[in-house]
């Protein structure tokens, strides 16, 4: 594999380069802003070739990063795959009840492990087939069946997207890892839009997300100023941002909500760190349901070892997944997940993809 490294004053131009030099079949490896002169910038992309299929012509079209998933193999038997992903977790629940056994700590503690141990029972449960319903209480309500046919990933369908969370779950960053793709690797007419004019600097942060993908960007002063940006319905993609608030601060969901109504096509999707608590996530998808959330965005991989609750919360909030953020690096990581991914994401986090 080749890697070659180009400059453009944009991140458009930077692509363009990569394609007329690489073709199509180039990947994207990083992306940078470099430094020209005192006052300068500019775009610094690392793009890789394979040696191999660039001796043999130009091949399919390879997909995005973001799209390309681990499909399982069809001819291989459904119980094998299963096993395979059931095995490690029957190993880490003897592991948690030994130590549930062993510990003299705290209650605390064992109350964490025996938490853990029935998040990791009822994933198990999901998996069996034949097996009957469980049910899990919801914060908002009784409880809830945790049916088999309920969807784990589903993708977006929509054209305006709007982004919703907790301050510092990465809805800026996660909306510029969306708009390059779209914009730079599928050709698609983008619009940026932010609310967020609560938080110190973030007016500064998607404008420089913007300038940098060569998308326009409208700031929205509230709610009620989303239907005249909205009113021109030329683009293919709109990416709405909005301000993190506190958990106390429900007048500003709220107002969205009484807005959301006279803005029909939005597809609202709830950003979730990935350390987040099954609690949490709960209070979270409870205190944005006056938006009717259609999608959850669980972002920074990265950050935690494995993230149970990938599998768990779609089930319990009955809200699927569409995508996931595995860095801070724009475009590429970020993805759409398999049912298989989401599970191998669950239970063994990252790890598989630091080895290979």
């Amino acid at each position: 594999m080749r890697i070659h490294k180009f400059e453009g004053a944009t991140m458009r131009d930077a692509i363009a380069k990569v394609k007329a030099e690489l073709g199509d079949q180039a990947v994207i490896i990083s992306t940078r802003q470099v430094r020209r002169g005192l006052l300068g910038s500019a775009i610094e992309i690392s793009a890789a070739i394979d040696d191999v299929e660039d001796a043999r012509g130009p091949g399919p079209q390879p997909l995005p990063r973001a799209e390309t998933q681990r499909e399982p193999v069809q001819q291989r038997p459904v119980a094998d795959d299963l096993e395979k992903i059931i095995a490690p977790l029957r190993s880490e629940m003897r592991s948690l009840r030994a130590l549930v056994r062993a510990s003299d700590g705290g209650a605390r503690a064992t109350s964490e492990m025996k938490s853990e141990i029935e998040q990791l029972r009822r994933l198990l449960e999901t998996m069996r087939p034949g097996q009957a319903p469980a049910t899990s209480p919801s914060p908002s309500g009784p409880a809830a069946p945790l049916a088999r046919e309920a969807p784990l990933v589903r993708p977006s369908h929509g054209k305006i997207l709007m982004l919703v969370g907790p301050t510092g779950a990465g809805k800026t960053t996660t909306i510029a890892k969306l708009a390059a793709n779209a914009a730079l690797v599928e050709g698609k007419r983008v619009q940026l839009v932010t609310l967020d004019n609560y938080r110190i600097g973030g007016i500064e942060q998607i404008r420089m997300f913007a300038d940098l993908i060569g998308v326009p960007l409208a700031i929205a002063e509230g709610p009620h100023a989303l239907a005249a940006i909205l009113a021109d319905g030329s683009y293919d993609l709109t990416l709405i941002d909005t301000a993190g608030r506190s958990p106390r601060d429900v007048g500003s969901v709220e107002e969205l909500a009484a807005e959301l109504p006279q803005l029909p096509g939005i597809e609202v999707h709830v950003v979730i760190p990935a350390a987040a608590s099954a609690a949490a996530i709960d209070e979270l998808v409870a205190r944005y349901r006056p938006l009717a959330p259609a999608r959850l965005l669980f972002t920074k991989l990265d950050e935690v070892e494995r993230t149970p609750e990938l599998a768990l919360a779609p089930l319990r909030t009955r809200i699927a997944i569409t995508w996931v953020t595995t860095g801070q690096a724009v475009p590429e990581d970020i993805e759409q997940p398999t049912r298989n991914r989401i599970h191998e994401l669950a239970t063994t986090g990252l790890t598989h993809d630091k080895a290979a």
